[in-house]
């Protein structure tokens, strides 16, 4: 769901003062991998039935956000990875999503539409934006109908998951415990695999981005006095 799952691991601890893990990167790879098995059940039907041309597109629409996270994604994290501002991103990024899928359904996906999504992924390095909502959002702001956009966001964001699963399990520092990782793989395995029917989740989820960004906000606002 276009809700960002790196906004979830840095957000939810901190309002719920549980204690930080040193390392919580085999976390996030778990969530990845589930979200990629998940995402691959629920969308088997489509993968079977691409054509070259789309696969093609497919392949090199990863290409941008796979080299901005190799080469940016640590100093992204450190600079935007505070609870602060990543609940900017994550609401700003929620209202734009909103806005995006109020635009008249009037094409499908082309060469242009893979293009400007494609860069759209390169924006989600930054926790809080969520490369399937960016997708999402580019999608629908060019016009491209509801039914395929999500499909197409969806598709999209599966190399991209798969490769940023591998990357975290590379940068792990240590091992953790295996019950949380494997907790994690399943929960993102059974969300992903609802994901393909949330074609009228959009305003929901801008919903719930705006709900935890003010909550944080309003938290903040307390430590601050």
């Amino acid at each position: 769901m276009p809700v960002s799952s790196s906004a979830q691991l840095t957000l939810l601890p901190w309002l719920l003062r549980w204690e930080q893990p040193r390392d919580r990167t085999s976390f996030a790879a778990a969530l990845h991998a589930g979200s990629c098995a998940g995402l691959i059940l629920a969308l088997r039907r489509d993968l079977a039935s691409l054509d070259r041309r789309t696969a093609s597109w497919l392949a090199l629409s990863a290409v941008p956000a796979a080299v901005a996270g190799l080469v940016a994604q640590d100093v992204v994290e450190r600079r935007l990875g505070r609870p602060g501002p990543t609940a900017v991103l994550l609401a700003g990024a929620g209202a734009l999503m909103w806005a995006a899928d109020r635009r008249p359904e009037s094409r499908g996906v082309g060469p242009r539409e893979v293009a400007v999504a494609s860069a759209a992924q390169v924006v989600a390095l930054a926790p809080g934006v969520s490369r399937s909502g960016a997708t999402l959002t580019a999608l629908r702001a060019l016009g491209v109908r509801r039914d395929e956009a999500v499909r197409f966001s969806l598709l999209m964001s599966l190399p991209v998951t798969a490769g940023a699963s591998a990357l975290t399990v590379v940068r792990a520092r240590e091992r953790p415990p295996a019950l949380p990782v494997v907790l994690a793989a399943v929960a993102s395995f059974a969300s992903a695999g609802e994901a393909r029917r949330g074609n009228g989740a959009v305003t929901a989820a801008a919903l719930y981005r705006l709900g935890l960004a003010t909550t944080v906000a309003a938290r903040l606002r307390r430590e601050s006095r």
